[in-house]
Parts: structure tokens; sequence; C-alpha cells
């Protein structure tokens, strides 16, 4: 079956047909979530039916394992393989073996978030190829998309919440946030919050309203920034804080905040052997924000977010004392954080 583009695969999806196997590969992370979530909503299978593996430390033995096991009230059970970019080539092989010839009672979804087309381990290359040519296996492409692509992506995701908008306004959201979906479709969940339920054109005047330069609104964005580590938006963002005559020392709050919270879910889920979500609870972080959270924590190490936290006390410091300018003791705070 050929790669599908994502409206393919929404079809796919609308005819109700099961494959027993299904990879969602490409560099746009919210594509991948947003085919895995359709997917398992689709099948249903339910906690007791489904198990996520991490590529880099299962063996295929233990995923084979998994997909032989016969479903509990179910018609299905779910395996899922996250970071299949990382998977062994021993393991890639005995998959790739598995998609020739897969069990009825089990269905196997595969994730690979990276470019695909530049895998150079061949047993993992080999994987993908056979995933895609396999007549058996949905394969959706999740790659970034092109500029006109988002402004199509934008449309449909107001047209879903009963919002119009003009091609100016979708214009200036691309402009602002870039074709990063993640942050589009959080932008697109703000805006349409913050018009309510009777109002349903979304102007500039709304625009302004939640994404204008103003001390509040731009201190939450640099912590989001800082959080998916998008070092040129965290960078414009303190500039424009800096104009606004914001204070350093609560610039600075702001940044140890976003760090603090992600070192507390990174050592809760590594540490504690907490789930993603266990984690984002215990965190008191809404459910409609975990996703995205959780998404950008994996951008960031255990070790990187620790150091962090000292270069910030360095920051704090230095801003304090006066023994460097504020503006540099910032910026080499969000470049560490953010490199």
């Amino acid at each position: 079956m050929a790669l599908l583009k994502i409206q393919d695969f929404n079809k796919h999806i609308s005819s109700k047909k099961i494959s027993p196997v299904y990879l969602f590969a490409g560099e746009e992370a919210y594509l991948i979530d947003y085919c895995l979530k359709k997917t398992e909503s689709f099948l249903d299978a339910g906690d007791l039916n489904k198990e996520v593996f991490y590529a880099a430390d299962s063996s295929s033995e233990d995923i084979l394992n998994a997909l032989q096991t016969l479903p509990f009230l179910s018609e299905k059970r779910v395996i899922v393989v996250k970071d299949l970019h990382k998977i062994k080539a021993a393991d890639a092989e005995r998959l790739s073996s598995y998609i020739d010839n897969p069990v009825d009672t089990s269905c196997l979804i595969m994730l690979y978030p990276s470019n695909y087309k530049k895998e150079t381990i061949s047993k993992r290359k080999s994987l993908i190829n056979d995933a895609i040519s396999s007549k058996i296996c949905v394969s959706a492409d999740c790659r970034k998309q092109y500029e006109s692509e988002v402004k199509e992506f934008i449309r449909n995701e107001f047209t879903q919440k009963g919002k119009t908008a003009s091609i100016g306004v979708i214009s200036r959201i691309v402009d602002e946030n870039g074709t990063d979906l993640l942050n589009i479709s959080n932008e697109i969940e703000k805006l349409s919050l913050f018009a309510g339920k009777d109002k349903k054109n979304i102007t500039e005047e709304d625009i302004e309203k939640i994404s204008g330069y103003t001390k509040e609104i731009n201190t939450y964005s640099l912590s989001s920034y800082i959080e998916a580590k998008d070092l040129k938006n965290a960078m414009f963002v303190l500039e424009k804080l800096f104009e606004e005559g914001e204070e350093p020392v609560m610039i600075l709050s702001a940044i140890v905040s976003a760090v603090r919270r992600m070192l507390d879910a990174k050592s809760k889920i590594e540490e504690q052997k907490m789930s993603g979500q266990e984690a984002a609870a215990s965190l008191r972080i809404h459910s409609f924000f975990a996703g995205p959270f959780l998404s950008n924590l994996k951008k960031h190490s255990l070790k990187n977010l620790k150091d962090s936290m000292k270069i910030m006390l360095k920051a704090d410091t230095a801003i304090k004392t006066g023994t460097s300018d504020a503006v540099s003791a910032l910026e080499k705070a969000i470049l560490f954080v953010c490199r």
C-alpha cells in the first residue's frame, strides 16, 4: 500500500477497515500523535488490551510475544512501538518478517518520529520500506507540512470548531507561529476559546487581544517556547519583554518556573516510573495541555534540566549583583535550556 497523505489516512479510518499493521512516519510529531489517537479511538481496545513499547528499550521478542497474546474481552490487542528510529537492526529485521505474516487478533502500530527518508541503518530502512510497500500495512506520511498545507490545516481546524477565518487571519497565524502544527493547534484553541460559542468569525482583533505583545501573554509565550525548545521565538519574545520594560527578575522567574515544571515531570517519569499522564496530573496540568506538554518534554533530557537549574541560579546571582547585564544573563540561560 502506498504511503498515504493525512487526508487519505482520514478516509481510510472513515472506511472502518482495520489493518493489522500501521506505520506513522515523519518529522511532524503532531501528525503522528493525531494518527495514533485516531487509530486507537477507532480500534477501541481499552487499556487492558493495549501495550506500549519504546524501541530502544524493548526487544523484538517482547513485542512479538505481546502481539501473539490473545485479547481480553475485545476483538483486537493494540501494540504500539514508539521511537522506531531507535530500534536495533536485529529487532527491525524480525518486525519486517512479522509484517509479511501478522496475527489476526492484534494490531501493530509503529511510530517513526524522524525523517524516514534519511534512515541509514539498512535493517531499519528495510523495515520502513517493507511497511510502506506492504499491501496489508497502512502507512501515513507525517512529514513537516508546507506553508500552503498549514494554512489549509488552520482553515479545517477552525471549521471543525464552528469558526471561520479570513486569509489575512490565517496568514498572520502562520507568520507568528511558523509551521509547527502543535504550536498552531494551541493558538487555534486559544482563539476559539477566547471567541466563545456565539462568535463564529475569528478576526485580527482577536489575534491582537490573544497574541498581542503584552507582558502577561509574552511571559506565557516565553515559557511555552522554552518548553518547545524554540530558541528563535524565545529570543524574540525576550526582546519584546525588555522593550515593554519587564523586570529581568520577573522574566527569570518565568523561565525558572518552566524549567522546574519540566524537571519535576521528567523526574517523576524517569526516576519514580510514573506514566506521562500520571506525572502531568500530579503537577496539576490540565488534561487539555498535558499532551503538548509531554510531547515537548521528550525534547529535554533529565540531566540538561538539572544543569539548567544551576544556570538559572548563576543568572539570578549575575542579575542581582550586576556582574553581568540582564540581557546577556537571560539570553545565556535561554540558550542553555534550548540548545
